[in-house]
């Protein structure tokens, strides 16, 4: 790559800097230099005197030029290399205060540029990208510090991936400073909506993995997907888009992944009132390895009373009612607009038994307030305690008040997004093999549930991928390239027992752009193959192990013992070369 090229690749991190210095400093660097040039000039033209006091020649130019320095600087070496005449002394006092003025003007402006705001910034972005350029390891770059961006770095610490983060919320970042992490992440205080900080915040670094948009506003989050899509259109973005219309707009310029939390809790939802156990699949797939597999959930079927709506009121009442759910609105601010059926909070009990609390079979508390929703949850269990409660938690702060309230079933929106994103990020065919989900039977979700859970001893599984190519899998690679038959049991194999499995899975295979769905275990591997698994960290070690080692895969095809190394083999070659001679 010519070196244009690559230059054009990575933004001057110090232009804007330099740029402010010249901009404050043009004046007082001017003024010094208009000092010194006539200073210097003056002092070359002032006669001088010998030590006898007889009138000389002015000294040189250099020797003015000396003089001068020493004098501005304050250092004060005295009349050197003799004694000076009246004139010379004249012309030296005026060139002292001269000198001192034009330097306090400029000290001044120095000490007023490091507190602009603005040159802050500039350093601040120049030490963040060079920081982020000079990284040769793989990252993520987070826009957004709340609740989400703050989960999904916990979460991304967590899974040992490196990050960097844009907020333009100070306070945010400085909570986000507070919170500890294996390594030092980056942190700037810059707008992502600009491209010029998203350049400078290594979007176009090779080492950039993948972008997450998670900032509170949905055209921050839009900007930032078309930026990437457009600068860097090899980076995947993944953003959290809550209205509708942008994130179909977000879709039309390319978005790898929009996920809008309030129509993706309705649709689970629906899901668990008419199929719990493939609600319950769903969570385990996106939920992180090590949490509790999730519990079963079954919200009853019948008529639901809906409390807010709003863009979350909205998607619920609509995904519930497109399954043949009954559902009685109650809302006070947008009873105007149409689609309320009873005009109050919710909060009260009169508004509750309008709603004919007492004969419904669940309500959804979905309001933007915590204590607005827990007063909700309160009211309906004293007029109906057997009621199934669902609240929508919109600060982590509030954990506490919730789970004092042991609701049926808690909606927290920064939960549903950290938990997909970075399920996508570990596994980019999770994406695809969800969309499969839905043609499951409610039996064959309950079975894989089972399976997984007891790979992870009642705790989420390890879900992975792995593309079957020299660089993932080198001893099955060889082997096929040698004319051997591969097959997904072999994979599966117990490495120390043969007639024994693994703990794993594995759940789909795409090859080219045919997908296999939950292939069994006489499906044929092929060059190319990418597969997605779930298996415990034994399981997974197992199954690399046969991917990688030829010897080991060796005894898991044939059952014979392998040879060990390269030096063993070595060895052994030579030893039955001699004794065949």
């Amino acid at each position: 790559m010519p070196a244009s090229s690559t230059s054009s690749r990575h933004p001057g991190m110090l232009t804007d800097v330099f740029y402010l210095i010249l901009r404050r400093m043009r004046f007082p660097i001017i003024l010094l230099i208009a000092i010194y040039v006539f200073c210097t000039l003056g002092l070359a033209l002032v006669p001088g005197v010998d030590a006898l006091g007889n009138t000389t020649g002015p000294m040189g130019m250099f020797s003015a030029f000396y003089v001068v320095s020493f004098t501005g600087t304050t250092i004060g070496l005295g009349e050197i290399p003799q004694a000076y005449s009246t004139e010379q002394r004249m012309w030296m006092l005026l060139t002292i205060y001269l000198t001192v003025i034009g330097w306090s003007y400029s000290l001044v402006n120095i000490l007023t540029l490091l507190q602009e705001k603005a040159f802050q910034n500039a350093l601040r972005q120049a030490r963040f990208s060079r920081r982020i350029y000079g990284m040769r390891e793989p990252f993520y770059l987070v826009a957004g510090a709340g609740e989400t961006g703050t989960l999904v770095c916990h979460g991304l610490d967590r899974l040992g991936f490196r990050f960097a983060v844009v907020e333009r919320d100070e306070d945010q970042l400085a909570r986000l400073r507070l919170e500890e992490f294996h390594t030092d992440p980056p942190l700037i205080v810059a707008d992502a909506s600009q491209p010029v900080v998203m350049r400078g915040a290594g979007l176009l670094s090779p080492h950039c993995r993948g972008v997450v948009a998670v900032t509170e506003d949905d055209e921050t989050n839009q900007a930032i997907a078309v930026t990437t899509r457009l600068l860097a259109p090899r980076v995947p973005v993944l953003a959290r888009i809550r209205n509708a219309d942008t994130e179909t707009h977000v879709g039309v310029f390319g978005g790898d992944l929009v996920i809008n939390p309030f129509e993706r809790f309705a649709r689970q939802l629906a899901s668990a009132i008419i199929a719990p156990e493939r609600y319950r699949l769903h969570g385990t797939l996106t939920g992180l390895p090590g949490e509790p597999i999730p519990v079963h959930h079954q919200p009853p079927g019948g008529r639901w009373i809906m409390c807010g709506f709003g863009r979350f009121g909205h998607a619920v009442v609509d995904e519930l009612r497109s399954t043949g759910i009954e559902v009685t609105v109650i809302d006070m601010l947008h009873y105007p607009e149409g689609g309320v059926d009873v005009r109050g909070t919710g909060t009260d009990s009169e508004s509750l038994l309008e709603a004919g609390v007492r004969d419904a079979r669940g309500i959804v508390a979905g309001n933007a307030s915590d204590t607005k929703n827990l007063a909700i949850a309160v009211a309906a269990r004293d007029l109906h305690p057997d009621i199934f409660i669902v609240t929508r938690q919109n600060k982590s702060t509030n954990t506490a008040l919730f789970e004092a309230f042991s609701d049926d079933l808690c909606m927290v929106p920064s939960h549903i997004v950290a938990q997909e994103f970075l399920a996508r990020i570990t596994t980019p065919l999770l994406g695809q093999y969800l969309r499969r989900i839905d043609q499951y039977s409610e039996r064959d979700c309950a079975a894989l549930v089972e399976q997984l859970a007891r790979y992870g001893r009642g705790r989420i599984p390890e879900l992975w991928d792995v593309v079957i190519r020299p660089a993932r899998a080198e001893a099955v690679s060889e082997a096929l390239d040698s004319g051997s038959e591969v097959k997904l049991g072999h994979l599966l194999t117990d490495p120390d027992d043969r007639g024994r499995r693994s703990e794993a899975v594995v759940l789909m295979v795409r090859r080219g752009n045919a997908i296999i769905d939950r292939p069994g275990v006489e499906e044929p591997v092929r060059a190319g193959d990418r597969m997605l698994l779930a298996s415990s960290s034994r399981g997974r070690h197992c199954v690399e192990l046969v991917l990688r080692n030829p010897n080991t895969l060796r005894y898991v095809l044939t059952g014979e013992e392998g040879n060990g190394g390269l030096v063993w083999q070595w060895l052994s070659r030579r030893v039955g070369g001699r004794e065949d001679s």
